[in-house]
C-alpha cells in the first residue's frame, strides 16, 4: 500500500535533504518573528503557550504559514480546545534551544498557565545524519561518522536544556512545563521492498537508534529541571517511514516538512501522548 510512495526516492538524494525546510536550518529572524507567528484562541481565559521547533509550530500539518512553518493542524490547536484555552504559538522551524531561549522566551506571557515544548533535534546535525545515511552514494563509514557526530553533539544537550528551561521558568514561574521527544523516522522492515541497499537499510537502524539517545538525553535534561518529559515515540511506531498508515510525511511527497508528522501525526501522536500529561 505504501510502495508508490517511495519507489524512487533510494535515488534522490534531494527529497531527502528537504529536511532541511524545518528539522535543521534555523532562521535568522529576529525576535519580532516568533511574535508575529503568534496564533490566537479567543473566548477564554488561561493562556496556552507552544514553544520550541517545527514539530511543535506544527510544520508538515499542510497549510503552513509565515516563515517558522506554523500550521492550524500541529498539535497546538488540539490540546488548547482539550484545556479550554487560549493559543499563544511561538514555535519556529529551524530553531535550536538557544533559539528558542532568545527568540521565543521574551515573548512568553508570565499567566501562561500550561507550556509545551520540542527542542534539540535542531542542535544535533540531525538532517547532515539523515542525507548522509539514505544517500544512493551512502557508504557504511559516511553514515556512521554523521551518526556518531549527532552523538556527540548530544553530550552538550543537558547545558543548553537546562538554560532554555531556567528562562521558561523564569519568565512563567506558574506555568506547567511539558517537555516532548521526538518520534522514530524509520521502519527499516518495510525499506528493502522500495529499493534501498543493505546499507541504507542498516543506517536507518542506526537513526533510530539515535533518535532513542537523543529522546533519553532530553528525558534527562527535563527531569533534572523538574519538567515533565512526554514520549511520543510509542504511538508512531508502526507510523513511519514507510508504512501503511504514516504520520510522517515523506520525502519527495506533497508537503515539503519530509520526516515531520502529517495531521495525523499530531494529531494522534503528539497530541495523544500529551492527554496523559494535561
Amino acid at each position: 500500500m505504501f510502495t508508490h510512495h517511495l519507489k524512487s526516492i533510494a535515488a534522490r538524494v534531494g527529497a531527502v535533504t528537504l529536511l532541511s525546510a524545518g528539522m535543521i536550518v534555523g532562521f535568522a529572524g529576529t525576535p519580532a518573528l516568533a511574535q508575529t507567528q503568534t496564533t490566537h484562541t479567543t473566548g477564554t481565559s488561561s493562556i496556552y503557550t507552544v514553544l520550541g521547533d517545527s514539530y511543535s509550530a506544527g510544520s508538515g500539518g499542510g497549510g503552513e504559514v509565515g516563515a517558522c512553518g506554523q500550521s492550524p493542524n500541529g498539535y497546538g490547536p488540539w490540546v488548547a480546545a482539550k484545556l479550554g484555552a487560549h493559543l499563544e504559538n511561538l514555535a519556529c522551524a529551524g530553531f535550536t534551544t538557544d533559539q528558542v531561549r532568545t527568540l521565543e522566551v521574551p515573548y512568553l506571557q508570565s499567566g501562561t498557565k500550561v507550556i509545551t515544548l520540542t527542542a534539540g533535534g535542531n542542535d544535533v546535525a540531525w538532517t547532515a545524519a539523515i542525507t548522509a545515511c539514505l544517500a544512493p552514494t551512502s557508504t557504511a563509514t559516511m553514515c556512521q561518522g554523521a551518526v556518531a557526530n549527532s552523538i556527540h553533539l548530544m553530550s552538550k544537550l543537558p547545558k543548553s536544556v537546562t538554560s532554555m528551561l531556567k528562562a521558561v521558568k523564569a519568565k512563567a514561574p506558574g506555568a506547567k512545563v511539558l517537555y516532548l521527544g521526538y518520534p522514530r523516522l524509520f521502519e527499516p522492515q518495510n525499506m528493502a521492498a522500495l529499493g534501498y541497499t543493505p546499507t541504507q537499510i542498516s543506517g536507518t537502524r542506526a537513526l533510530n537508534a539515535a533518535a532513542d539517545l537523543l529522546n533519553g538525553t532530553l528525558a534527562y535534561s527535563a527531569l533534572s529541571n523538574r519538567v515533565a518529559f512526554v514520549p511520543v515515540a510509542y504511538l508512531f511506531s508502526g507510523h513511519a517511514v514507510p508504512s501503511a498508515n504514516p504520520w510522517l510525511n515523506y520525502p519527495g511527497g506533497p508537503n515539503p516538512y519530509a520526516f515531520h508528522p502529517n495531521a495525523a501525526g499530531y494529531q494522534y501522536g503528539y497530541a495523544g501522548a500529551l492527554k496523559y500529561f494535561l
